[in-house]
């Protein structure tokens, strides 16, 4: 089922329907609706980006952008916990808001991956990228978000697996659903061998059959004497998903390709690497 196309105050988001449903507060950002110029036009999240002539976005832009989106599920920076995202498997459990960040100039935790526990000072995570494929799960037994960040290091090396793992090792019972956002797709993506090499090492080392992985690759040709490949990384991580027991009634996809749509998305590969990034976030549900 097609991710949902929204508007509030100039500012585009898609929500996925499964989590919809469950009444998740949530969003897939595009980057329209905030205040950042530039190469970072207009609603950019990051601060380490930057331009041609090596300039970065101005934090208050940021800042201003980020009270803008949070803004959209009655959130706010100091209930939301961000990453220092390092295309790593790594993930961790929120422990400082963006509030706290700020205010004290220091970093966001290391990591590609970051779930707010029940009943803390944090109720919503979130995750920025600019092609990268950005996840956001949720435990609906009790009511825990998670924010991945997936870019091909992260999905061929299992960081949803990770995630789920941590979130079912804290809460055992937990009873996850996912929902993939809007990212490049297999239309755009070209990978090597060593892409391809990589992920079937790590699916025959969790025993999923290789017919699983090979049904990701969904074209391959020879370029520059080399073997190319065009890949699809929502596939890979539904596959982990599911090896993790998260059916596949549980998993929506946005398929939305931000390459092709970089009209209304940060696209690294379209920029030539001078963007944005766009913010997918989920915080908790208040019943």
């Amino acid at each position: 089922m097609a991710f949902t196309r929204h508007e509030k105050d100039g500012i585009l988001y898609y929500t996925s329907p499964l989590f919809d449903e469950y009444k998740i507060p949530h969003f897939f950002c595009a980057k329209l609706g905030g205040v950042s110029d530039g190469v970072f036009s207009s609603l950019n999240f990051s601060s380490v980006r930057k331009d041609k002539c090596g300039n970065t976005d101005k934090e208050e832009n940021i800042r201003e952008n980020l009270k803008r989106a949070l803004d959209i599920i009655g959130s706010d920076e100091t209930k939301c916990a961000l990453m220092k995202q390092t295309h790593s498997a790594e993930v961790v459990k929120a422990e400082r808001s963006c509030f706290d960040i700020f205010g004290t100039r220091s970093d966001f935790p290391p990591c590609d991956g970051i779930f707010a526990p029940y009943g803390g000072n944090i109720d919503t995570v979130g995750v920025k990228t600019a092609d990268c494929v950005p996840i956001l799960l949720y435990d609906l037994k009790n009511d825990i978000p998670c924010a991945i960040h997936a870019g091909w290091r992260g999905s061929v090396g299992n960081i949803v697996g990770n995630a789920v793992r941590l979130i079912k090792k804290e809460y055992p019972d937990a009873d996850i659903i996912a929902a993939i956002g809007p990212c490049i797709l297999d239309c755009c993506y070209e990978v090597n061998d060593v892409v391809k090499d990589a992920l079937f090492s790590h699916c025959d080392s969790l025993g999923i059959k290789r017919s699983a992985p090979e049904a990701c690759f969904t074209e391959s040709y020879i370029k520059d004497g080399e073997n190319k490949y065009k890949i699809n990384l929502p596939r890979i991580n539904a596959i982990y998903l599911e090896n993790e027991s998260v059916t596949a009634d549980k998993i929506s996809f946005s398929g939305i390709c931000t390459c092709c749509n970089s009209d209304i998305f940060f696209s690294h590969r379209a920029s030539g690497g001078y963007s944005g990034t766009q913010l997918s976030a989920v915080g908790m549900r208040s019943f």
